[in-house]
């Protein structure tokens, strides 16, 4: 992929960044027609990295793009932050030169562009079949009604390999059903794929200074991956009409969401970090300027997952909001908090009655802990219920930690982002129960 540059010409040449988005090498054939260069004219004003076009030359930019007059389908629920009419209207211009991405494409959009495969490696293991669950009818009606759908969108087909595995349907909060293979027993005999995960911390850090934020939902994301020819049989699951094997990556298998990251991290290599942000099927674009550079930053991003084939859902989408919701947490330009959501859920937690109620809780409070001062110190006293051989209790030390907790984090809480310009303190602490260490900046109010 070829970015869309704006340079001079110097002695007859220009450089042009280009971006190997595929799992194998690449090679550009010399004198090969690559793209087309087109001349701007002098009164055009380039964007400076301490400046902005002019919001009228993003709106000639736009109109030169392609179709930016005929509306999206359901374009008045688009959901975008800015009140301002003509940002509005500048970001409803780029969507539908971008209509491809959001365009309807059934239950399962076709595959990516890129050539990559999904690959499940069971070295020497021998095929497993497993027995199929028994199922009430109502059960079996749902299995093959998802059945008939995926085969007519073309994400499974019919199977004949010694592989099959059973399906489990699971029911969601809102009371839809899920349909689900039970991959459990393929999992341990295949060989893990180590490609790393973004880290939570890093990622929720790298938004600071950030003023407009939008996040990008992918739509049947995984679905839009081949499985590698060789591995099809391994995903079969067994119904009462027969075995089928997903012809596309389904969910469940221990390595999907490595194959599906690496992916995402090769469509916008040269972007994350600066510009977006990618966890699995969750974009985040951010912008640490104005509306136009939010608008020119997003059709980077847009334009590269153009390329690669894929497909957004549009009614997830958020386009330049200034507080946005991601992995959990409410950013905005102050910093980051907990989701009100996942307060609530702490909020409401009734006392524990048992250990076992007591880990979940802990597990729950703990994906805030960063928040909550000491929280491994004044935790201790339930914590050790849950020690092998621990003798129930629930005493008042239990009930002072729990009810602290949860007033800390309906507190609501604030960590802002670092600023990297400035010199940071090292807090640390200890007792004996528990040790901590804090990362402080003087912000003009002190320590």
């Amino acid at each position: 992929m070829l970015a869309a540059t704006v340079t001079k010409v110097k002695n007859g040449k220009v450089l042009v960044p280009a971006v190997n988005a595929k799992d194998d090498k690449a090679r550009l054939p010399a004198r090969r027609e690559l793209g087309q260069w087109i001349p701007l004219s002098s009164d055009v004003e380039v964007l400076r990295v301490n400046g902005e076009l002019q919001r009228g030359q993003i709106n000639e930019w736009l109109d030169g793009l392609g179709d930016s007059q005929e509306p999206l389908e359901d374009e008045e629920n688009v959901n975008i932050g800015v009140e301002d009419e003509g940002s509005r209207q500048l970001i409803t211009k780029l969507l539908r030169v971008y209509r491809q991405l959001t365009a309807d494409k059934g239950d399962c959009p076709p595959a990516t562009s890129l050539s990559t495969e999904h690959h499940i490696d069971t070295g020497a293991a021998a095929p497993i079949m497993l027995k199929r669950h028994r199922q009430a009818q109502s059960e079996s009606t749902v299995v093959e009604e998802n059945v008939r759908k995926m085969l007519a969108a073309g994400v499974i087909e019919e199977g004949d390999g010694a592989w099959g595995f059973p399906v489990v349907l699971v029911r969601k909060k809102d009371g839809e059903v899920r349909f689900c293979v039970d991959y459990r027993a393929l999992n341990k005999v295949t060989k893990k794929d180590v490609y790393p995960l973004p880290r939570m911390d890093e990622t929720l850090e790298a938004l600071g200074g950030a003023l407009l934020f939008r996040t990008l939902d992918l739509k049947a994301g995984y679905w839009q991956i081949r499985v590698a020819e060789k591995d099809k049989a391994k995903t079969a699951f067994t119904t009462q009409q027969g075995l089928y094997q997903f012809v596309r990556m389904p969910f469940g298998l221990t390595n999907a969401p490595s194959t599906f990251q690496r992916m995402m991290n090769s469509v916008l290599r040269g972007l994350t970090w600066t510009t977006c942000l990618v966890y699995l099927d969750d974009i985040v674009v951010y912008t640490r300027g104005g509306i136009q550079q939010h608008i020119l930053e997003l059709a980077c991003v847009l334009e590269r997952l153009a390329v690669a084939g894929l497909t957004l859902k549009l009614k997830k989408c958020v386009f330049a909001a200034r507080r946005m919701e991601y992995l959990g947490h409410e950013l905005s330009a102050d910093g980051v908090r907990p989701l009100d959501r996942l307060v609530t859920a702490v909020r409401d937690f009734p006392q524990p009655r048992d250990a076992v109620e007591v880990k979940r809780f802990v597990h729950l409070a703990g994906y805030y802990r960063r928040f909550i001062e000491g929280f491994g110190s004044f935790m201790a006293p339930m914590t050790k219920l849950l020690r092998k051989g621990a003798q129930w209790e629930w005493a008042e030390a239990q009930q002072a930690a729990f009810d602290r907790v949860k007033a800390v984090l309906t507190s609501k809480p604030l960590l802002i982002y670092p600023d990297f310009t400035l010199p940071f303190r090292l807090v640390t602490d200890a007792s004996k129960v528990g040790l901590g260490a804090c990362l402080m900046q003087d912000r003009g109010e002190g320590w």
